[in-house]
């Protein structure tokens, strides 16, 4: 049952029908408060998304192991059993969009406490070198005394100094890596809006090369809103254990699942276009891969454009 704050009056705010129950009997709308906070409105989304009753889970099985075949189940009107392309595609964009800024940042904790011991271990320095004295012969005062008899270059905390001049260097380089780490973020962020904008082109590559008069370019937008759902659900999959991996110190894993993620999407284009397309496996191998030739250069085109662009943007306003 619904956990919508239900209307007193009787009549349906959508179509006027009087409403004895939850739900109008003449348009099915449920007769309760049209004023709902975010909060309620997202989850009740998610949940009527997600529901065992509804065909999401259906739409991602076939999504993830029958390449083409849901793209085929569409297009030969089973379309109330699945999830509609464009929709599934705006929801994995999102969830794509926000996975990236809550998950934690485990190189950024590793790295403070590097940081921490470092500083501790430059901070008592001058101690341990007394601890370590046998014969008790140095003292604090000595110490310093002839730390500042120098030469400045030799003089590690000193400006002209050894450890001075390092750790300005290890400085700068952090400042680098936190721009460069900025700049990816700004791309990984930018990704569904890079794949959105080349969707369509995407699909004018796959009519053109696969029968234009047999099959009309709303089929191959239709494979297209499938297959990018695909790429988007695999990196969100890919950044959830690339998180997971750091975290346990396993970095070695992350590198093993982006490859293996990046053969699974070759394999499920040629595999797809086999079967959503029809046509003989040779001639169907060898279109996909020069369609994966040509969209590959033309995807790292606009991605480059969209890094640079981000760069920028990340330097403009340290600037």
């Amino acid at each position: 049952m619904s956990k919508h704050k239900i209307r007193h009056k009787k009549t349906c705010l959508n179509c006027g029908a009087f409403v004895e129950t939850h739900y109008c009997p003449k348009c099915g709308q449920e007769n309760s408060e049209s004023r709902q906070s975010f909060h309620h409105l997202f989850t009740h989304f998610v949940f009527d998304f997600i529901h065992y009753d509804s065909s999401f889970w259906r739409t991602v099985k076939y999504l993830f192991l029958s390449p083409g075949k849901l793209s085929i189940e569409y297009m030969n009107g089973k379309r109330k059993s699945y999830v509609n392309p464009f929709t599934l595609y705006i929801f994995i964009s999102f969830i794509t969009f926000f996975i990236p800024s809550v998950l934690p940042d485990a190189s950024k904790s590793n790295k403070n406490i590097e940081v921490e011991a470092e500083v501790a271990e430059a901070m008592n320095l001058k101690d341990s070198l007394i601890a370590t004295d046998p014969q008790g012969k140095l003292t604090a005062e000595k110490i310093d005394t002839k730390y500042k008899a120098l030469p400045k270059e030799k003089q590690f905390l000193s400006p002209d100094g050894i450890m001075y001049k390092t750790g300005l260097a290890i400085v700068e380089s952090s400042k680098d890596k936190q721009k460069n780490k900025e700049a990816v973020e700004f791309l990984i962020h930018n990704m569904p809006k890079v794949l959105f904008v080349y969707m369509p082109i995407f699909a004018f590559w796959l009519w053109l090369f696969h029968n234009k008069r047999k099959r009309i370019y709303f089929d191959s937008g239709i494979f297209t809103l499938h297959f990018f759902s695909v790429v988007l659900l695999s990196i969100t999959i890919c950044n959830i254990f690339s998180c997971l991996f750091d975290w346990i110190g396993a970095e070695w894993a992350t590198g093993l699942l982006w490859t293996f993620m990046v053969f699974y999407i070759t394999f499920y284009f040629f595999r797809g276009c086999r079967r959503f397309y029809d046509d003989n496996r040779i001639i169907s191998n060898l279109k996909s891969g020069i369609l994966v030739l040509i969209n590959s250069f033309m995807i790292i085109l606009i991605t480059t454009l969209y890094a640079i662009l981000g760069i920028y943007m990340v330097y403009v306003y340290h600037h």
